[in-house]
């Protein structure tokens, strides 16, 4: 074989060679830097429970259809040593464009997004734990015994009846996976943030009461009325029994304190139960918020309708809305109307 058909073999291997190397290190590099998200889902929410493995995670993301290649995103974690990482748990919302390089050292960062928990006006803290759970990685069980049990007073120096009047619903945001210590600090913080802003503070001090005496005649005003328009007249009623030293009288304590929230009808027995909840027996505010009150509620006690009004009744209507009188005669009145319509409506209890 002659020598130029030699150098023409090699030539033509050479040429081959960097045909394959020029054709591998492009694959690679689209391995490494071109977008890998699937061209199917705008974003895809990825959640990272403790102790996964890279091998959960490739799972997650074969269920969810997150990326396009899971052979290129395998190679590059690889070639990161991603593949035997700590993962870092949170909530990650992937989205386009991204290559495997920035998808993987966004989980190695452990840059997670927050997550908006919605905590509600609501009767108890069983509610909220309820949300928490449905939002947040802990079990809604494990947020009900932190807010009912012995270690909200050994770290936060609180009851469950003080957590309730401090709880302020809103949206939050929040990491996926916070405790229930992370969620009660950050009700804590945002509750004094909220009686920062607009004089809420002075508010209170202009009508005598604390902000968590606030709280709990706000929580009054909640379980009275649906119906927002009315929240401050409601509240300046019960303002002007406090300052003329009566009784509030609240038919919602008394459904509180007999423990059953579904009781539409308060009967005459009823007001005799012996609670420090029943504001027929026991003069002044109760000893803690029947409710968690909303914001709205809050702030019609903040901001009550300055009137004469002493009592007020529902409507006969099923509207919602009460009508509001300056004297029992004619809150009688405007009671056995209600009772009546009541009757008609068949309920009793």
């Amino acid at each position: 074989m002659s020598k130029k058909v030699i150098w023409r073999g090699l030539l033509g291997l050479l040429v081959l060679l960097l045909i394959l190397g020029a054709f591998l290190a492009h694959r690679y590099y689209n391995y490494i830097f071109s977008d890998n998200i699937a061209l199917s889902a705008e974003s895809c929410e990825l959640y990272i429970y403790p102790n996964s493995s890279f091998g959960d995670l490739l799972d997650s993301l074969h269920t969810m259809s997150c990326i396009e290649s899971e052979e290129s995103f395998l190679w590059t974690a690889e070639r990161m040593e991603f593949t035997s990482a700590k993962l870092r748990p949170g909530r990650y919302v992937i989205q386009q464009p991204m290559n495997n390089r920035e998808f993987i050292q966004r989980l190695r960062s452990g840059n997670q997004d927050a997550i908006n928990l919605v905590v509600p006006a609501a009767r108890d803290l069983t509610v909220v734990a309820a949300r928490a759970g449905n939002t947040l990685m802990p079990d809604s069980a494990l947020f009900a015994d932190f807010f009912l049990g012995i270690e909200l007073e050994e770290k936060f120096e609180l009851d469950a009846r003080q957590l309730k009047s401090r709880i302020i619903p809103n949206t939050y945001q929040m990491w996926w996976n916070s405790d229930p210590d992370d969620l009660v600090a950050r009700l804590l913080r945002e509750y004094e943030l909220f009686w920062d802003k607009n004089q809420r503070r002075e508010k209170a001090d202009k009508i005598g009461l604390s902000t968590e005496e606030v709280i709990i005649l706000a929580s009054i005003v909640e379980r009275e009325s649906n119906y927002v328009p009315e929240l401050p007249t409601i509240a300046g009623v019960y303002l002007n029994r406090l300052q003329s030293n009566w009784p509030l009288q609240a038919d919602p304590t008394v459904v509180f304190a007999l423990g059953n929230p579904e009781i539409r009808r308060v009967l005459t027995r009823d007001l005799e139960i012996d609670s420090p909840y029943n504001t027929y027996k026991y003069p002044g505010l109760p000893p803690g918020p029947i409710c968690i009150p909303s914001i709205h509620s809050i702030d019609a006690v903040l901001n009550p309708a300055s009137h004469e009004y002493f009592f007020f009744c529902a409507k006969p209507d099923n509207s919602g809305a009460h009508v509001f009188s300056k004297t029992l005669s004619a809150h009688m009145q405007n009671a056995r109307r209600f009772q009546n319509w009541l009757n008609q409506q068949r309920i009793m209890r």
